[in-house]
């Protein structure tokens, strides 16, 4: 069945009505007097409603260039290498020309590739830093812009509502030389400026500021873009300075001032109303946006919206005596047809499969037959639609949870004990001061090594050898520590060179040693065995054994169910629950491993003979190598 472009424009509703003719007639000839009152009424609502809606994507679309602005100054903030320039002072000329270089490579990327931005000014708390304006305009040796920053600092202290940043409206900066092609044209030389101050993290003060510029020009180019010809429009700042105008006279005026009349009707965030300007009738629109504040009006002369009706009620006259003639001599012989489609079609539907999900009905005509066909055959692309949006949706959950998942892991790395770093650092001091340096080398090597591969984040994947030495150094370093604590491995060769998630057994290897030796005083043997234990399906089989105090029941079963479930659920579960129950290190390794491996791997927490407790990770790996 095949869809056809062709559809004849007619109705079952229309033909069947159709044998009283000689009554629609009479009701025509009736109605005709009031389709003029109607159809104005109509327009004007109509007009009313378009209006509101054309604001409605201006204003949008206004504010969606001031978010994009804000979000380019955000860089500030989220940079350090910005925060250092800033903060420091006393640079030599070398240093500026580095900072320079550095902050315009920074931005030109951002503003290269968009034409709402012309120039980005920075500030530290004395003078400009870095200035980027598309316009190339010239600036003194002296540099002489101590004017426009005292602008942009009075106005970034103004409370922000733009992505963090103030808006105001001024010409170019003070300071700066334009040529007269911009000078001369009105867009151009009034600005919005986006300001705001840059603060340090810590401690949390004002280190600079930064000032964005975009002409108005941008402005007009949206209204242009979303506004009817005859539309003529205003947008005022919240302080009422006319930002924008198709009056271009008024631009830089306030608005109470300039439009007294329409200034005294605006009361809501908006609303439309009636007013004359310079003797004409306007059919006015306005709505103020609550991100930006910025306050755009409308207005549409009557005279256009009479021209509007005056055609429609000649079109619409000369369309009703052509229906009325089609419909008179079509009735007999279309009505008994429409109505055995309509049957067929009924047929069709009961009978419907759904191997049918890949077929269209076949349109002819669109009466209420063919709607309902057309509707039909809609309703069958939207649910294979959702189908396949539904596998791309469950597609994008997972990369994002793995994305989620890695920063958690970033953030794990960072938890690292510091009592650890401490303890350990006053054990190389006594053990310096009794055994010589020999010893002490040998700790501190162990010690950077540890660090240096357990602070590995340029890849999520790393080989079984990259693991095991950085837990060889980790439990070197606590055999130092602990003179009683053991450390036992077993590795099979032939695993070495296998791929699993990076930073994985450290945490259920440090988890062995606090609760499973703690309360034994360290005193114990931990041992790490890695080998294939299937070798024809590729399963890797990792073990990790104590004998320490041994685990309750309860949780036991806590862990073991942690690993029977999805990966989103073990994902949540870290943020749901709280304290030392959360189990976050090892929670977040098996959440891990079942993004990673879905089913093909599982974490099986036990009790061993030695009254400690075991933990076992199989693995099912596509390779043995990289």
């Amino acid at each position: 069945m095949k869809r056809n472009a062709s559809y004849k424009r007619t109705s079952i509703v229309k033909r069947i009505s159709i044998t009283n003719i000689l009554i629609f007639l009479l009701v025509s000839i009736f109605s005709i007097a009031g389709t003029l009152k109607l159809n104005i009424q109509y327009h004007v609502s109509r007009d009313e409603k378009m209006m509101d809606v054309y604001i409605s994507n201006t204003l949008s679309s206004v504010d969606n260039k001031l978010k994009d602005m804000g979000r380019v100054s955000l860089i500030a903030f989220s940079d350090n290498r910005v925060q250092e320039i800033l903060k420091g002072f006393g640079y030599t000329y070398q240093e500026e020309v580095e900072n320079e270089e550095y902050l315009k490579n920074l931005y030109f990327s951002m503003i290269s590739i968009r034409d709402d931005i012309k120039g980005i000014y920075m500030f530290n708390n004395e003078t400009m830093v870095f200035y980027r304006d598309s316009a190339s305009p010239s600036l003194g040796l002296e540099r002489n812009v101590d004017e426009f920053f005292q602008v942009v600092k009075s106005n970034a202290d103004f409370e922000t509502n733009i992505s963090g940043c103030h808006l105001y409206m001024d010409g170019f900066p003070e300071g700066f030389r334009y040529s007269d092609t911009y000078k001369n044209d009105i867009f151009q030389r009034n600005n919005i400026y986006l300001v705001r101050p840059i603060r340090s993290f810590s401690p949390y003060e004002i280190i600079g500021y930064i000032a964005l510029r975009t002409p108005i020009r941008k402005m007009k180019d949206i209204c242009d873009e979303y506004l009817e010809k005859d539309i003529s429009y205003v947008i005022a700042d919240e302080n009422n300075q006319i930002v924008c105008c198709s009056d271009q006279d008024s631009i830089g005026e306030n608005l109470a001032d300039e439009d007294s009349e329409i200034y005294e009707e605006i009361t809501d965030k908006k609303g439309t109303f009636t007013t004359k300007i310079g003797g004409k009738k306007y059919l006015c629109a306005y709505q103020k946006s609550d991100y930006s504040g910025m306050l755009l009006i409308t207005m549409k002369t009557y005279a256009s919206i009479y021209l509007e009706v005056r055609e429609l009620v000649v079109w619409c006259l000369l369309l009703a005596v052509l229906c009325s003639l089609i419909v008179l001599f079509s009735v007999q012989k279309m009505t008994r047809k429409n109505l055995k489609r309509l049957v067929d079609f009924s047929v069709e539907v009961e009978n419907f499969q759904p191997d049918d999900l890949i077929n269209h009905y076949e349109i002819h005509r669109m009466d209420e037959v063919g709607i309902l066909k057309n509707s039909f055959n809609n309703m069958i692309d939207r649910i294979n639609k959702l189908v396949i949006s539904e596998y791309r949706a469950r597609d994008q959950l997972q990369k994002a949870e793995i994305s989620e998942q890695k920063m958690a892991m970033l953030y794990l790395k960072q938890q690292i004990n510091p009592h650890f770093l401490y303890n350990t650092l006053d054990m190389i001091r006594l053990k310096a001061a009794i055994n010589g340096d020999a010893e002490v080398s040998e700790m501190l090597m162990k010690l950077v090594k540890f660090y240096r591969l357990s602070t590995r984040v340029h890849s999520s994947m790393v080989t079984v050898k990259e693991e095991v030495e950085m837990l060889d150094a980790y439990m070197s370093l606590m055999c130092y520590r602990y003179s009683e604590l053991n450390y036992q491995t077993e590795i099979s060769e032939e695993v070495l060179g296998v791929e699993i998630p990076n930073f994985t057994l450290q945490p259920l290897l440090e988890n062995s040693l606090m609760h499973g030796l703690k309360d034994r005083r360290y005193c114990g043997t931990i041992t790490l065995k890695i080998f294939k234990e299937r070798a024809e399906e590729q399963v890797l089989s990792i073990w990790i054994i104590d004998d320490g105090v041994g685990i309750s029941q309860e949780k036991l079963d806590e862990l073991n169910d942690y690993s029977r479930e999805s990966a989103e659920s073990i994902y949540r579960t870290q943020f749901e629950v709280q304290g030392e129950a959360a189990h976050l290190g090892v929670v977040n390794v098996i959440s891990r491993l079942k993004l990673y491996y879905q089913s093909n791997c599982s974490i099986c927490y036990s009790k061993n003979e030695a009254g400690g407790t075991s933990v076992h990770i199989q693995i099912k790996v596509e390779s043995e190598e990289r």
